[in-house]
């Protein structure tokens, strides 16, 4: 059987300082909220301010020597927010070509055009 040793005794003198640790950033954090919010609302203006976030969060976490961190949630936000521009592009070029198929198949009738001018 195995005999624990008793904790070492208490430090005299000056209480011991708990160490700095690293930061998150709070701008990479924000980045991170915006760019997935942007899926649900504002598409083009969320993921436009969060890649701004970002590159404020990117600048400072360089800038921190080690203090600040959070590199990995900058790179997800700059991620999710570039494809939700890419997605909202494709998606807006696809309606445009869709009306214009619509209107080009689309006949007129120009004595109803007329009737309807002439009514106003």
């Amino acid at each position: 059987m195995a005999v624990s040793q008793p904790p070492p005794p208490p430090a005299y003198g000056y209480p011991q300082q708990p160490q700095p640790q690293p930061q998150t950033s709070s701008d990479a954090i924000v980045a991170l909220v915006l760019a997935i919010l942007s899926w649900a609302v504002c598409p083009f203006v969320l993921a436009i301010v969060a890649l701004i976030f970002a590159s404020k969060a990117s600048k400072a976490i360089v800038a921190s020597n080690g203090w600040v961190n959070g590199s990995g949630m900058v790179t997800a936000a700059k991620i999710i927010a570039w494809i939700n521009i890419a997605v909202g592009i494709l998606v807006a070029g696809f309606l445009v070509v869709a009306l214009i198929a619509g209107l080009a198949s689309t006949s007129v009738d120009t004595n109803n055009v007329n009737a309807l001018i002439g009514w106003w």
